[in-house]
């Protein structure tokens, strides 16, 4: 216990020492978050570049543009005048989507006749698109609806029951947790999660191979431990307003427990503290060791199931990214704990599996560590 407490203080202390450190600890989240933030500020895409060719010229087709033109999700910024001319404004990238009236619309439509408004969607940028067709269907489904009310009306029957023949079902939508369905509410807690892991493998990988002498003299479980409380000391003011950043400036809703997060993350820096010390004892240099640290951030982001859901995955790829990296069992969970207020008992097979991490890979990374630094001791000793 006198071990950890000296151990404790001595590297709380160190954080100050260190302008990196005060960096990384002090004002790293907090200027990640106000920067992804500013990202991601917008509630949802709008303004949306479109081009409208309008074979038609009718009445109907008319109407139909201005429904396109009217929507905030839109912007309507070209009338091309044949498809060939729709088709280069896509390819050069000036519109994201391009809405086709063909010839001949309204008299197929007023004589019951099947025809068919084209959206043409640029599928390289997938967050446009799917805003794009998602926004163009709502609108089309609409128009369409109220058309054939129109055409009912027109055989002499009320508007009531043209409705209620127009509208022989309609879906009643109750969207939870974010019913808007922002970029925001969906990235920002895993991205702040994440930002957590990085800086915290930064400070860990840093005090473990600037200190390796005292840490590796006694006590080693007991010293690293400490190293990794100071750390998370250090950073817990930072990441508590970054926390209120969310809630207060960017508007993300925490209707959660804080202290399962709080909880959760401590177990979630003990499981990475393992994965820490084997990549300090494969590099044995700071420098190499934050290569290695950063590589790391993409992947263990896009696998943590905060982009694409984990169940979706192939079942050995995320078998071995669970034997690999413990931020799958954290990430996604601190989210749906804040957001959704998930309750501690649907937490605890995460954190079951994070402490089976931690009892794995904190013996072997101890081990690893001793065996590197006291190799390299031995020729300064003699």
């Amino acid at each position: 216990m006198m071990t950890y407490k000296e151990t404790f203080i001595r590297e709380f202390r160190s954080i100050f020492k260190y302008k990196g450190m005060m960096i990384l600890l002090f004002i790293g989240p907090i200027f990640l978050t106000l920067f992804f933030g500013g990202v991601y500020y917008n509630d949802y895409v709008k303004d949306i570049p479109i081009a409208i060719l309008d074979e038609d010229g009718s009445t109907l087709s008319n109407l139909v543009g201005s429904y396109f033109l009217s929507n905030e999700r839109f912007e309507v910024t070209n009338y091309p005048a044949t498809r060939k001319e729709l088709e280069n404004l896509i390819d050069d990238g000036k519109v994201q989507m391009g809405i086709c009236i063909p010839k001949g619309f309204e008299s197929k439509v007023s004589t019951y006749q099947s025809s068919q408004i084209l959206a043409i969607t640029d599928g390289t940028n997938i967050v446009m698109a799917n805003n794009a067709i998602a926004q163009a269907t709502l609108i089309t489904q609409s128009i369409s609806a109220g058309i054939e009310m129109k055409l009912i009306q027109g055989k002499g029957v009320s508007p009531k029951t043209a409705q209620d023949m127009a509208l022989v079902y309609n879906v009643g939508e109750r969207m939870l947790f974010d019913p808007k369905m922002t970029y925001m509410n969906y990235l920002m807690i895993c991205f702040l999660a994440v930002f957590v892991q990085q800086l915290m493998l930064s400070a860990m990988g840093s005090t473990f191979i600037r200190d390796n002498e005292y840490i590796n003299s006694g006590n080693v479980m007991s010293k690293v431990l400490a190293a990794v409380s100071a750390c998370f000391v250090g950073i817990l003011p930072a990441v508590a307003v970054s926390m209120v950043i969310l809630r207060k400036l960017f508007y993300v809703p925490m209707v959660g427990n804080i202290w399962t997060v709080l909880l959760m993350t401590v177990v979630f820096l003990i499981a990475l503290t393992g994965p820490s010390l084997l990549i300090a004892s494969m590099t044995k240099d700071r420098v190499k060791y934050s290569q290695i640290e950063f590589m790391l951030s993409l992947p263990t982001f896009c696998s943590c199931g905060g982009v694409w859901p984990v169940d979706q995955m192939p079942r050995l790829l995320e078998f071995l990214i669970r034997a690999c990296w413990p931020v799958i069992n954290y990430a996604k969970v601190v989210q749906e704990v804040l957001i959704k207020g998930m309750s501690f008992s649907a937490t605890i097979p995460n954190i079951l599996q994070m402490v089976l991490f931690a009892m794995v890979w904190l013996p072997i990374g101890i081990f690893f560590y001793k065996k590197t630094f006291n190799q390299v001791m031995v020729p300064e000793i003699m």
